[in-house]
């Protein structure tokens, strides 16, 4: 099937320089400007050879067998068991070792080529695990990477996999989510101004939740309380020196539940307001509903690493 495309090609490339000859022949038989030297007759047909050249080696790139080049530059990748496809479009089974249970799912591809203009790599992305389901494009730079409009759900399992939290059986509803991300690179790690410049750099988006009974973990002890509906803005924030995403919790009227953010090392930090903690039948306390009174720091995807 490889081979039949490369000749299809060559045909095509082939009837592009004789349908450019023949042309040319017409022109120098009807013309009547002065004639011109040999040498500029043959500079249109070169530059179409080249122009041919040049689009079918990028022709045969797209067309490099994607398990092929995992082989070859990521031979020992945990994260990935199977890959078919080409460069061009292709699927992957993945898995991501979170927990004492992996984390597995498929992935498929669509390259989106008008963007290496831009010196990114991007494409369609569909990501599926168990019930979960995401769509959007995934942008990969030198030291960066960016997702746009990202729509979908998340099931309970994968936010199980995710947080050691015990969460109600209703799935996360995911809007339009955009998020980029930015990382020094090894050689500048000691460069202050880069690491500053790292961490989360743009979100925007919103996740929607119906709620249900939640169970956290806090000095040892598990605290349970009823989640109302909510939703989660996501915003880019810089506090500490650190680009870090924030995810603004909200009820349906808009009053402030709590706050979560997650910095460049896969921390993640959860701040309770008295105002959602009031739902939880053994909390007594007493503050303004905007006060924070429940802190958690954590880490996030903790099988990862900070890689």
């Amino acid at each position: 099937m490889l081979v039949k495309r490369y000749w299809l090609f060559f045909c095509h490339l082939y009837a592009i320089v004789c349908y450019d000859n023949d042309v040319f022949v017409l022109y120098k038989s009807y013309a009547t400007v002065p004639q011109v030297s040999a040498s500029s007759h043959k500079r249109p047909r070169k530059l179409w050879w080249l122009v041919g050249f040049v689009l079918f080696a990028l022709f045969a790139v797209l067309q490099m067998p994607a398990a092929w080049l995992l082989e070859k530059y990521a031979p020992e990748t945990p994260y990935v068991q199977h890959v078919s496809g080409n460069l061009w479009q292709g699927s992957v089974i993945w898995q991501m070792p979170l927990a004492a249970t992996p984390l597995t799912g498929t992935a498929e591809w669509s390259w989106q080529p008008w963007h290496l203009l831009l010196g990114k790599i991007s494409a369609e992305v569909d990501i599926n695990s168990a019930q979960t389901r995401l769509n959007g494009q995934v942008k990969i730079g030198t030291n960066s990477w960016q997702v746009d409009n990202m729509s979908g759900k998340i099931a309970p399992e994968t936010l199980a996999s995710l947080v050691d939290w015990q969460l109600p059986n209703t799935p996360i509803q995911v809007n339009n989510v955009s998020l980029g991300r930015q990382s020094g690179s090894s050689a500048a790690a000691e460069n202050a101004s880069t690491k500053n410049s790292s961490g989360f750099t743009q979100a925007d988006g919103q996740l929607t939740w119906v709620g249900g009974e939640i169970g956290y973990p806090s000095g040892g002890k598990v605290f349970y309380l009823t989640m109302p509906a909510m939703r989660a803005e996501l915003s880019a924030e810089q506090k500490n020196n650190k680009n870090l995403l924030h995810i603004n919790l909200l009820n349906n009227q808009d009053k402030r539940l709590g706050d979560l953010y997650i910095d460049g090392d896969n921390m993640l930090d959860v701040s309770l307001t008295q105002r959602l903690l009031e739902s939880m039948p053994e909390y007594k306390g007493q503050a303004p509903q905007d006060t924070p009174v429940v802190s958690v720091r954590q880490p996030l995807l903790s099988g990862l690493g900070t890689r």
